[in-house]
């Protein structure tokens, strides 16, 4: 339904309205797009809405977490609890995730690197910091990077899920 009304919309822009739609802003439904690709009368490029990126990776995680429930990860803990995959804790990485698509969306290196920091920041542990990707000073949202800036990383203490849940 969905596809037969937006193939209308395009092919009737130009004779009825004299205008042309140079971008199509999509919610990830995978079968519109490729159809108005095949079917305008000009071509259109594709905009993502970062609100739906990030509401996808919430609800991955969410299936992820459902679809482990009751199994034992190889520390005999489930996947989630106390330092686990909480809902809280995917609200929280799903937010930065949105905030590192939005802040970077005019490079696609750098989008990559504020990504990879979110992992690399949360696999992060005393005897093995990772946060190389992280954002630098004492105003990034890193309490790590912040601590660099302060000089008080030696008294730094992380507080990271557990390393079975993050490896399986």
């Amino acid at each position: 339904m969905e596809v037969d009304g937006m193939k209308e919309i395009f092919q009737r822009s130009v004779p009825q309205r004299n205008a042309k739609y140079i971008k199509y802003i999509g919610d990830g439904d995978t079968k519109t797009f490729p159809e108005l690709q095949r079917t305008a009368p000009y071509s259109i490029e594709k905009v993502e809405c970062v609100g739906h990126i990030q509401n996808r990776m919430g609800a991955r995680l969410r299936k992820l977490k459902t679809m482990n429930r009751g199994k034992k990860l190889s520390d005999g803990k489930s996947i989630s609890g106390k330092n686990r995959l909480t809902h809280k804790f995917i609200d929280i990485i799903t937010t930065y995730y949105g905030n590192a698509t939005r802040q970077n969306n005019s490079s696609v290196s750098d989008m990559r690197q504020a990504i990879w920091a979110i992992y690399c920041h949360y696999r992060s542990t005393d005897e093995e910091p990772m946060h190389h990707f992280c954002p630098i000073g004492d105003t990034s949202w890193c309490k790590y990077q912040k601590a660099v800036a302060t000089n008080s990383a030696s008294l730094f203490k992380h507080k990271n899920i557990g390393a079975n849940c993050r490896n399986g």
